[in-house]
């Protein structure tokens, strides 16, 4: 008679490349501080911003990837150049502080948005379990991190609605009554975050992520070389940061 162990399911680790969710907000938590200590630092910036270009390209996200790094590459550019252009004194602040907000802010952007894209509630919850992290933070993020793509599944379906309607961004229409495009799109896409996020909710409290019980998980949380090998990155950049001094 066969063992009735044959037929348990036994959950594996992922094969390839894979980051244990932890490792991803520790290092998040030291990307956000280390470009702000590494601030008037430009190569330091550019290195820091290079890990996360790396991930999306590895988790292929090559649009994203392009675009994120595309405004990154031509914050520094400008960075570099904004001294040898002659402008006046308002659009030259106005310069110089969108410069430093794309290149201190979109490193963080490129690093949330792969968070989000390779992260399963699953392994998440699981994740802050084993850290013992309270429910009242576990189920806010849980519903976000299902909430984030279907608000841009719903986005695409109001833009392929109207596009069928001859309303897509520059047409005569939207270029002629321009605020009536916008209304057009911003309104129903603002009733669908409304009527998504209840929807998210219930189905987060009908799964049991609110009881008190103890929870049981088929997904596989650990550290792998990857997880040590970013960890070491971030305690790099913490004791560099500390041995340098802070600078803003």
């Amino acid at each position: 008679m066969e063992d009735i162990k044959d037929y348990v399911f036994k959950p594996q680790r992922p094969r390839g490349f894979y980051l244990d969710p932890r490792t991803k907000l520790i290092f998040m938590a030291c990307l956000s501080i280390s470009l702000v200590v590494f601030g008037k630092d430009i190569l330091m910036l550019v290195l820091l911003a290079t890990i996360p270009f790396c991930l999306l390209l590895i988790n292929k996200q090559f649009k994203i990837a392009l675009i994120y790094g595309g405004l990154f590459a031509f914050g520094v550019f400008a960075a570099y150049a904004h001294n040898t252009w002659t402008l006046g004194s308002v659009l030259n602040a106005i310069v110089i502080l969108s410069v430093a907000l794309v290149v201190k802010i979109f490193p963080t952007f490129m690093f949330g948005y792969y968070i989000i894209d390779s992260t399963s509630v699953r392994d998440f919850v699981a994740a802050m379990k084993k850290w013992k992290v309270s429910d009242k933070f576990i189920i806010p993020v849980s519903v976000l991190f299902r909430f984030l793509p279907t608000i841009k599944e719903e986005s695409e379906a109001i833009k392929k609605a109207m596009k069928m309607r001859g309303l897509q961004f520059g047409s005569f229409y939207s270029l002629r009554h321009p605020m009536l495009y916008i209304e057009y799109r911003v309104i129903p896409l603002l009733i669908s975050i409304a009527k998504i996020g209840e929807e998210l909710s219930a189905a987060a409290l009908t799964r049991g992520l609110g009881v008190d019980v103890k929870r049981t998980s088929i997904a596989v949380i650990g550290f792998s070389t990857y997880d040590y090998i970013l960890g070491l990155i971030s305690l790099s950049l913490i004791i560099y940061g500390v041995l340098r001094g802070v600078s803003f």
